[in-house]
């Protein structure tokens, strides 16, 4: 049997929790009952139709994602945070330009993209696993 890397994307439990506190949309009761679901059960739906609400999809935990690797036989490797918390920089074009401060951002970045007690505040993760 061959082995192999494999990397492996998902929409955390949280992103619509993020989305909705970013886009407004958690002052309506009716996304916010869709939030709830999202995060008792990984499914999101979204009844309504409303295009900017999303389509039907299911969302992890970190551990979740985690979990599921391994039961695929997968040796994980990393797990890490898509969209830290420079995703909403007013001037991030200006730090990405200025090789001084990218490094500096960087940095910043790389602690907290792997901190476990983080990973649920990326509304993205990228699971990275090896079949032996």
């Amino acid at each position: 049997m061959w082995g192999g890397v494999v990397a492996a994307a998902s929409i955390s439990r949280f992103a619509s929790t993020i989305d909705g506190l970013f886009n407004d949309f958690l002052a309506d009761d009716e996304f916010g009952a869709i939030v709830e679901r999202d995060i008792r059960e990984g499914q999101h739906r979204n009844p309504t139709g409303r295009l900017g609400w999303f389509t039907t999809a299911y969302f992890h935990l970190p551990g979740e994602l985690r979990g599921e690797a391994r039961e695929a036989g997968l040796a994980v490797e990393g797990l890490f945070g898509v969209v830290g918390p420079a995703w909403n920089m007013p001037d991030l074009d200006a730090w990405l330009e200025d090789p001084r401060r990218r490094a500096k951002l960087m940095a910043a970045l790389r602690r907290v993209e792997t901190e476990p007690d983080l990973l649920g505040a990326s509304a993205h993760l990228l699971l990275v696993g090896r079949r032996p």
